[in-house]
């Protein structure tokens, strides 16, 4: 067999080897439904579930709404009482950063993404404060 033949030999072998067995597997033939998980790049957009400790109850847990739309993102904060529009927001990669006008005191907050959960703190005139959170499941 020449070298056009083997390289042709070759493909045909990679093709039944790769290919038939995904459009014709065994999950197939059964009547079996098998769902693929398509993987994707994690962004900041979600909802977030976060607590912070060491402040008062009714800022110790609340949810961060965050959109993007075009370049630009927003984050509203979800708590027990209100909803607040978050100013100057800053995604850079896995970093975000915003600030909050809690009930006439601005709260710096940066956070830090790795995957589906965050790490980060809340800064301002009481103190620093440690919070996490997580992407809520949609």
């Amino acid at each position: 067999m020449n070298r056009v033949g083997r390289m042709f030999l070759g493909v045909m072998i990679l093709g039944f080897l790769f290919l038939v067995p995904s459009g014709f597997g065994a999950n197939e033939l059964s009547g079996e439904h098998v769902e693929l998980e398509i993987f994707k790049k994690k962004k900041w957009e979600g909802i977030w579930d976060y607590t912070v400790e060491d402040v008062p109850p009714e800022y110790r847990k609340g949810a961060l709404h965050i959109a993007k739309e075009g370049r630009e993102h927003s984050v509203k904060v979800e708590l027990e009482f209100a909803t607040i529009p978050a100013e100057q927001v800053v995604v850079k990669k896995k970093n975000l950063s915003f600030v909050l006008n809690l009930e006439g005191q601005l709260i710096s907050i940066a956070l830090e993404r790795n995957g589906d959960s965050f790490t980060g703190e809340s800064t301002s005139q009481d103190g620093t404060f440690y919070l996490e959170g997580k992407r809520r499941d949609e």
